[in-house]
């Protein structure tokens, strides 16, 4: 692993998109990479770092479900953020064709779907 330091690998709480405002900005202005199964939205945000929050509908499946892939999508957001443009609020969704191969899918090919997407959004 490169020389990181313990904070580039954290993800603190002004690092996560939390209000409402800044939600419907992401849904109102923001552009959009979809893949087969996930949904990337993102705006600039005109801060030094990048903002985040993954949503899961109900329809992704059971409680248990819905809350890993929430938790593997986030770590693995954490560990490639230095890799991505920076000044962007993102909302990453789960797509429906995920939920029906999620428990067959590991967590590195999940993040490296999420990597081809957020890559994009510099270019």
């Amino acid at each position: 692993m490169e020389n990181r330091s313990l904070t580039d690998l954290s993800l603190p709480r002004h690092e996560r998109l939390r209000l409402r405002r800044d939600f419907d900005r992401v849904f109102r202005d923001g552009k959009v990479f979809q893949s087969d199964l996930l949904t990337v939205m993102y705006v600039k945000n005109g801060l030094t770092y990048n903002r985040i929050a993954v949503v899961v509908r109900k329809k992704f499946g059971k409680a248990h479900d819905r809350n890993k892939i929430r938790r593997w999508l986030k770590e693995a957001y954490r560990h490639m953020k230095s890799d991505i443009a920076k000044g962007y609020d993102i909302v990453i969704f789960p797509r429906k064709a995920l939920s029906e191969i999620f428990r067959r899918m590991s967590y590195h090919s999940i993040g490296s779907e999420l990597l081809s997407l957020l890559k994009r959004i510099e270019a």
